[in-house]
C-alpha cells in the first residue's frame, strides 16, 4: 500500500511538471523586447500648462523584435528614478516628476500571440499646479519584466518622458519672505501674506496705530509680473467690520535700497480681493502700503490683509 502511494504521487509529480512546462510561454531571445519607439529615439517631449489640473493619458506600448511568438507574452513598465542622472549628464538639469504628479493605471500589458506588438499600458499625468513654472522635469520609464523575470527578453532600453512648464497663475512664493513691515497685532504676523490660505490667516496691523501701514516682500529672486492680488479675510465680512484700504501704494526695488513708484491705486475689493495691473514689472522686493482704511469696527485705524499673490 505505501509503495503505491509513492507510485502514484511521482506520477502526480510528473504529471504537474509536464504541465508546467506545457503552460509556460516559450523564452525569448535575450533583449527582444523594446519599447515601440524609433531605433535611437529616447525622449518624448511636450509642454505641460500648470495653470489647472487636467487628467492627461499617455500610451507606451512594447515591441518584439525577434519573430511573433505562438505563445502570449506579459511586459511590466515601471519608473526608474535612477536613471535622472543619466538624463542629467546628457541633457542637463531637470527635475525628476513627482509622484503625485503620475499614474501607471495600466502597467502590465501583453503581446497577444502572433504579434510583435503589445497592447496598450496607461500612464496617467496631473497635479500640474503643484509643479514649477518654466521647468523641466523628467520620466524616466523602463521596461521592468518579460513573463515575471526582470532579465533576459526585457531590453534595458531607458525612455525618457520629458515636461516642459511654462507660466504658472500665480508667481511661485517659494523663497519669499518678509523683509520689513510697520507693525502688528498679537500673533497676527505679516507671514501670513506668503501662505497658501488667503481667506482665514491674515495679517493685522497695530490698531493703535494710523495709516499708513505698509510690509516689504523680499522675494529672494528677481520675478517678474504684470499684476498683484492682495486679499481680505472673511472675517471681515466685507464690507461690514471694515479694516480693509481704500488708497493702496506699490513700490518695487531690484536691491531694497532704491525704489520704484508702480502707482497709488483706489480701493476695489471683490470677493474679497483686488487685483491691481502695475504692468511690466521685474523685481527683487515689493512694498505694499496701505495709505489709507476704512476704520475696523468703526473705531480703529488697521488693515487686515490674508494674502499677496503675484500674477505674470
Amino acid at each position: 500500500m505505501f509503495k503505491t502511494k509513492i507510485i502514484l504521487f511521482c506520477s502526480l509529480m510528473v504529471f504537474l511538471t509536464a504541465c508546467s512546462k506545457e503552460d509556460a510561454p516559450e523564452t525569448l531571445p535575450e533583449s527582444s523586447v523594446t519599447f515601440q519607439l524609433a531605433a535611437g529615439k529616447d525622449t518624448l517631449e511636450m509642454p505641460v500648462s500648470i495653470l489647472k489640473d487636467s487628467l492627461i493619458l499617455l500610451e507606451l506600448k512594447a515591441n518584439l523584435t525577434a519573430a511573433t511568438s505562438s505563445d502570449d507574452h506579459w511586459v511590466e513598465f515601471a519608473v526608474d528614478t535612477t536613471k535622472i542622472t543619466e538624463y542629467r549628464n546628457r541633457f542637463g538639469n531637470a527635475l525628476v516628476l513627482p509622484t503625485s504628479a503620475y499614474l501607471f493605471h495600466k502597467q502590465m500589458t501583453r503581446i497577444p500571440a502572433g504579434s510583435t506588438v503589445s497592447e496598450s499600458a496607461e500612464l496617467n499625468i496631473g497635479q500640474q499646479t503643484k509643479l514649477t513654472e518654466y521647468s523641466t522635469y523628467v520620466l524616466p520609464v523602463v521596461i521592468k519584466s518579460v513573463d515575471g523575470k526582470p532579465e533576459g527578453a526585457a531590453s534595458s532600453r531607458v525612455i525618457y518622458y520629458v515636461f516642459k512648464t511654462g507660466k504658472p497663475l500665480f508667481v511661485s512664493k517659494t523663497g519669499w519672505t518678509i523683509e520689513d513691515f510697520s507693525s502688528q497685532t498679537g500673533t497676527f504676523a505679516p507671514t501670513t501674506l506668503l501662505d497658501a490660505n488667503n481667506l482665514t490667516t491674515y495679517w493685522a496691523s497695530n490698531i493703535q496705530q494710523q495709516m499708513p501701514q505698509w510690509v516689504t516682500i523680499n522675494f529672494n529672486r528677481e520675478v517678474t509680473f504684470l499684476s498683484l492680488n492682495y486679499y481680505i479675510p472673511t472675517a471681515l465680512r466685507y464690507p461690514t467690520l471694515g479694516g480693509y484700504p481704500t488708497s493702496i501704494k506699490i513700490e518695487t526695488s531690484t536691491d531694497g535700497i532704491t525704489w520704484t513708484d508702480k502707482g497709488t491705486y483706489a480701493g476695489n475689493i471683490a470677493d474679497n480681493m483686488q487685483s491691481i495691473a502695475v504692468g511690466p514689472t521685474t523685481a527683487s522686493y515689493l512694498r505694499f502700503t496701505a495709505l489709507a482704511a476704512v476704520k475696523y469696527a468703526a473705531a480703529y485705524d488697521a488693515i487686515f490683509i490674508s494674502g499677496i499673490a503675484l500674477v505674470p
